[in-house]
């Protein structure tokens, strides 16, 4: 019969998330080790939320992807008859799949801005009774919202050869282009979420703004020429896109598509920049706020 070792040579984890120092530079260490210790969890939390979202679901996955062919259908029969006038000059690919290319984009990024908003509050069970660094829940919620991606992304792929349009072979370049708007849409989705636990309806503000947001961006039409623009308002839509760090993920993903090629100027580097800048400030402001999420929730 074995026995108990001695009490003096027990090993004992104490958790203390409040007594841990999260301000010092020391902190991104632990941050990043604990992450990495845990990434079992994540890949096992991805799994079960993704598949519990279609278990009683009588389509499944599919309703993944009928928002943005919804979307482009939409507004294809609206450029279609003349309702809406969307030039298109310079573009080779169909207005359809330009349309279809930049919803999903789009739709990507707000789907991990959103998943990561809501980690959360839909992991309250766990939060409140097992110990784990809390950025797992997040994560694994950003994991579940890559896989939608590439069920979308399967769409758009099909729907290219339903167009016969054939895209350049640097399309296989267009997910290291779209990195530092993954990045940015994790830093937010962080920097949101406790905020989330204290205000429950901060999900519902960010996706209305979403579906508003979604007109400021070159996702169903191309930004204006400020050359050509004859009104304040052509003006002021070019100068949105500009100012908007996700409109060059998106023109830069279609350009590889449509034409092989894309000059990565300042504006892009600027977003890539700012996308790590907000992923690095969203992590450690939810660092910080960590030991409070399971009173708040």
């Amino acid at each position: 019969m074995n026995e108990a070792p001695p009490a003096r040579d027990r090993q004992i984890s104490v958790y203390d998330a409040s007594g841990r120092d999260r301000i010092a530079l020391s902190a991104w260490r632990q941050m990043a080790r604990e992450l990495i210790e845990f990434r079992e969890l994540v890949h096992r939390l991805v799994m079960r939320n993704f598949t519990s979202q279609f278990r009683q679901s009588f389509l499944g996955a599919l309703w993944i992807a009928f928002p943005p062919i919804a979307t482009t259908m939409v507004f294809a029969l609206l450029r279609k008859a003349s309702i809406v006038d969307i030039p298109m000059e310079g573009i080779r690919m169909p207005y359809a799949l330009f349309a279809l290319v930049g919803v999903t984009i789009w739709g990507t990024f707000t789907q991990v801005v959103l998943a990561a908003t809501g980690a959360i509050n839909a992991g309250g069970a766990l939060v409140s009774k097992v110990y784990f660094p809390r950025e797992v829940l997040v994560m694994s919620a950003v994991g579940g919202a890559l896989i939608g991606a590439l069920i979308r992304t399967v769409v758009v792929l099909v729907s290219f050869a339903t167009f016969f349009y054939v895209p350049h072979w640097q399309i296989i370049l267009t997910p290291i282009a779209l990195i530092p708007m993954l990045f940015f849409a994790v830093g937010i989705g962080l920097f949101f979420a406790p905020i989330n636990t204290m205000m429950h309806d901060m999900g519902r503000i960010l996706e209305f703004v979403f579906q508003f947001g979604m007109f400021l961006v070159p996702t169903i039409y191309p930004t204006p020429s400020i050359d050509r623009a004859e009104t304040a308002w052509q003006v002021g839509l070019f100068w949105l896109h500009r100012l908007n760090p996700v409109s060059y993920s998106i023109d830069a993903a279609r350009a590889l598509i449509d034409t092989g090629s894309y000059a990565f100027g300042p504006g892009y580097f600027a977003s890539a920049v700012l996308g790590f800048l907000v992923f690095a400030i969203g992590w450690r402001f939810f660092h910080v706020c960590e030991p409070l999420l399971a009173e708040r929730l």
